[in-house]
């Protein structure tokens, strides 16, 4: 049980550490360049005022005897006498081979110029400031590293939040294999009821009638959301599957939802199955409660597809986020309802649902949906179209219900 981001929190300290010691040596370097400039010029004004009287006339053997006993001072480099014409008469310093700063006063006696003093002062490195400062350093690398241990102590996870965490990952990976064996053993019946067809000799041909529309319904479109075009790049082995996973999950909430609000199976029709362009189911208008299944359906389908997606990710298969929009016909654009939803879909981004009805129905889902305007509109669809933003705790409690449901059968059934 680690603590979370140890290494951004490693590499903060690293820098902290680093920057603790620049400043430690640039503010120790200040101090010894204030220091250095104060002792050179006291230093030369004491060495002008001893040797005033050595310089005029020079003697050389007292000056000498003189710089030396300066030359003595640790931190000084060397030392040089000179008389007024700049020549040298006495020199002194342990070290005249180092550099350092220079310091230059002259010798005035009766407003005449005898002589000057030049003290260089060692000037201290780098690797001389670090030695002098190794126990600050040390002090600041030991509370660096008591922060180290502090923040794995304290952010590390209790063992309770991390056996819930290992739970959640569990719970959701068993859930995910589960919807997955069950959508294997749907694919071998159907199969086996494809054989079975076609091995009876006298099956009966039914004519197929087409889906009829009118402009007195409300589609429910969904839609995944695929900005990078990944459906396209996808083999049909991989997508066909996940299409089927997702017509499943969808026959399963219409159901749930139809039961619910106590309406028959022929009072929804399915447009168009899951494929590359989504799903789209319809009802008519005038059915009581058609508008709050309809939002149900879209509401409980959107949970699950977020389970889905969280789950594929996880173990990199191909998955997209999913979005829904609910809209009844519009006549000025000319649009039908099946056409205005899969219009207005296209306006949001993943887990996100839109609805335009008309006044009379938006009243059915108002206290229950909180619902906002959509950003930017750009015709009358948008203008008059709403967002989804939330939901009162009972119809939340009853989606996550339903999606509870959903996917527990699909555990046992795949069981």
């Amino acid at each position: 049980m680690n603590a979370p981001r140890q290494g951004l929190f490693a590499s903060l300290l690293i820098v902290s550490f680093a920057l603790h010691t620049f400043l430690l040596v640039l503010a120790t370097t200040h101090q010894l360049n204030a220091n250095r400039a104060s002792q050179g010029q006291l230093m030369t004004t004491q060495l002008v005022t001893d040797s005033l009287s050595e310089l005029e006339p020079a003697n050389t053997v007292s000056l000498a005897l003189l710089a030396e006993r300066y030359a003595t001072h640790p931190s000084v480099a060397s030392i040089r006498i000179l008389d007024a014409n700049n020549q040298v008469l006495a020199t002194g310093g342990l070290t005249k081979t180092r550099q350092g700063e220079v310091f230059v006063r002259e010798a005035v006696q009766n407003e005449k110029k005898v002589g000057s003093i030049e003290v260089t002062l060692i000037q201290s490195s780098i690797g001389e400031i670090l030695r002098t400062q190794w126990l600050a350093i040390l002090l600041s690398l030991l509370i660096h590293a008591l922060l180290w241990a502090a923040y794995r102590a304290i952010a590390r996870p209790s063992r309770t939040e991390y056996l819930a965490r290992i739970n959640n990952e569990s719970r959701l990976k068993h859930e995910i294999q589960s919807l997955t064996q069950a959508l294997e053993q749907e694919q071998h019946n159907a199969a086996v009821a494809i054989a079975k067809a076609q091995n009876t000799v006298k099956a009966k041909v039914k004519e197929v009638k087409p889906v009829v529309l009118d402009d007195h319904c409300v589609a429910l479109n969904i839609q995944f959301y695929d900005p990078k075009q990944l459906i396209d790049s996808v083999n049909k082995t991989v997508s066909v599957p996940y299409f089927n996973l997702c017509q499943i999950f969808l026959n399963k909430t219409t159901e749930l939802c139809i039961q619910h609000y106590k309406l028959n199976s022929s009072d929804i029709t399915t447009v168009r199955k899951f494929d590359e362009h989504g799903a789209t189911l319809s009802m008519a208008a005038e059915t009581p409660n058609a508008v709050q299944c309809l939002v149900m359906i879209s509401t409980v389908f959107q949970l699950l597809s977020d389970v889905l997606y969280k789950r594929y990710r996880a173990e990199k298969r191909f998955v997209l986020q999913t979005r829904s929009a609910i809209s009844s016909h519009v006549a000025a654009m000319q649009l039908t309802p099946v056409q205005a939803a899969e219009r207005l879909v296209h306006q949001l981004t993943a887990k996100e649902s839109a609805i335009h009805l008309p006044q009379l129905l938006l009243k059915e889902i108002s206290d229950r949906y909180q619902l906002v305007s959509l950003p930017n509109p750009t015709n009358v669809l948008t203008r008059h179209a709403f967002m989804m933003n939330g939901m009162d705790s009972e119809v939340a409690e009853l989606a996550q219900s339903f999606r509870t449901e959903i996917l527990k059968a699909k555990q046992s059934k795949a069981s």
